[in-house]
């Protein structure tokens, strides 16, 4: 190798050595830049995450709430001073019905702030160095911030309200039954304009403690409703049973007459029991049928009568003729009026005559007269017996009642007629073969003793008062007469 050619790779040798020391010096310079521009831009950025520490020190972050209200980078004292100056300025208005309002202002009930330093103690959850963490958080807290009242302050307030004063407003008034005239209706209910003030006083506490600055009487349900509605259940069953009750037909028949009874005397009839329900009062309808029985019963009452003389005498008393059972046909009609079926109810008789209307003995009787001591019975209109008799001696106090016509109680063959004193003790007993009693003790008999009859005999040998007769003519009258059948004397 000659000497030339070694000289060419030393030289190659030392460039390349000088171009890789030149290298090392540029890399060396650009690492030191890239550290400079590091440690600045470290230093911005500590800088800047300070400065939003230091501005949130005595500031709530961005989308922070407390009790509802939006306080994004407001200090505690200005919302203090806004809570404050609520109180301050704060009012209620009631809003009643018919658009009327009332005010209660904070000053009247004595509203003041009260500082608990809930506000201080929620800024203090909210490290102002831990921003980047917190900062894009919405969050909310609910502090006891709250503005109170004076209760006694409020208390006289609400009383001064006008719309709670006695008289104020109209009643409420409950649906109801009312008779149109012609069937029970339902008149809807009235909702009025008068408060009920345990519920209008608790309203307008809840709404001051919700610093509320309007309140609806109405939304708040204050005021009285009506108890009852037309919708009610019970109302309306009432009603029902009201139309049932009083417009069913009903009428009483007495023998083919029949007395109708009308809507308003079943109105009238009607009574309401301890449990509201609607029932008839028997202690009304019972004197109604007893009026009517007045007016149908012929038991008693006076009467003209024929006689076989041909001249017409007054009768005035007697048990005889047609009696309405009055108890047992109120029963009947009782039963028929609490159904509401309506209906036809037929009297019950306790008594009657042969005959209904007119002449109510029909043709048959036994016909008595005691001034010419003479006794006839008719059967259908047909004279059997025409016979004298002895009746009752006046003169010794038994004389047989006259003026009247009584019914025949009872027949018995044979019979033993028993006479007592006042004092119990017996007078007399007298087998007779045909007894038919009339008035109580007094009948008509056979008497064997006796042989003649008719006259003034009755006046010094008169019976006790029972009519003394022949037998044949006893025997005929008691085998054609029947129970019940009209004895006449006069």
């Amino acid at each position: 190798m000659s000497k030339t050619t070694n000289n060419k790779k030393e030289k190659l040798k030392s460039l390349k050595k000088a171009e890789k020391k030149m290298k090392n010096k540029k890399n060396s310079t650009a690492k030191k830049v890239a550290i400079g521009i590091g440690i600045t831009a470290v230093v911005l950025l500590a800088a800047g995450y300070g400065a939003v520490g230091y501005y949130y020190r005595d500031k709530f972050y961005p989308g922070t709430k407390i009790n509802g209200n939006d306080c994004s980078g407001m200090q505690v004292q200005e919302i203090k001073d806004i809570i404050k100056k609520g109180a301050e300025e704060y009012s209620l208005t009631i809003q009643g019905k018919d658009n009327k309002t009332e005010v209660i202002t904070g000053e009247s009930i004595k509203i003041t702030y009260q500082d608990d330093k809930s506000l201080e103690k929620v800024k203090e959850k909210q490290n102002s160095w831990l921003w980047p963490v917190q900062i894009f958080r919405n969050q909310e807290y609910q502090v006891n911030a709250e503005n109170f009242y004076n209760p006694e302050s409020l208390t006289a307030a609400v009383n001064q309200l006008q719309c709670l004063q006695e008289g104020a407003g109209t009643p409420s008034q409950d649906a109801k039954l009312e008779d149109n005239g012609t069937a029970y209706v339902i008149t809807p209910e009235v909702y009025g304009t008068q408060l009920d003030k345990e519920k209008t006083t608790a309203a307008i506490q809840k709404a001051v403690e919700e610093r509320k600055t309007e309140l609806s009487l109405e939304e708040s349900d204050c005021y009285i409703k009506p108890a009852v509605l037309q919708s009610d259940e019970k109302l309306n069953q009432e009603m029902n049973h009201l139309n049932k009750l009083t417009g069913a037909q009903v009428s009483v028949n007495f023998q083919g007459t029949q007395e109708q009874i009308s809507r308003d005397m079943l109105k009238s009839w009607l009574k309401q029991g301890e449990d509201g329900t609607y029932s008839f009062d028997e202690s009304v309808v019972k004197p109604v049928v007893i009026g009517w029985s007045e007016k149908y019963n012929t038991y008693g009452k006076p009467r003209d009568f024929q006689t076989s003389g041909g001249y017409t005498v007054h009768l005035t008393t007697g048990d005889y003729g047609w009696r309405v059972w009055q108890d047992k046909t109120t029963e009947a009609l009782m039963q028929v009026l609490n159904a509401g079926t309506g209906g036809v109810v037929e009297a019950v008789w306790l008594q009657q005559g042969q005959k209904y209307g007119g002449n109510d003995m029909n043709g048959t009787y036994v016909e008595i007269s005691i001034s010419q001591q003479r006794m006839w019975f008719y059967k259908n209109g047909t004279c059997l017996v025409d016979t004298p008799v002895v009746t009752g001696n006046p003169n010794k106090g038994n004389g047989t009642p006259a003026g009247g016509v009584w019914r025949l109680k009872d027949k018995k063959s044979p019979s033993v007629l028993v006479g007592r004193r006042p004092d119990g003790s017996i007078e007399y007993e007298t087998p007779v073969t045909y007894w038919m009693p009339f008035n109580g003790g007094i009948g008509i008999h056979d008497l064997s003793s006796r042989s003649s009859y008719g006259g003034d005999i009755y006046l010094y040998n008169g019976s006790h008062g029972c009519i003394n007769t022949p037998m044949d003519a006893v025997r005929t009258i008691y085998e054609n007469i029947v129970v019940n059948n009209p004895v006449v004397v006069y």
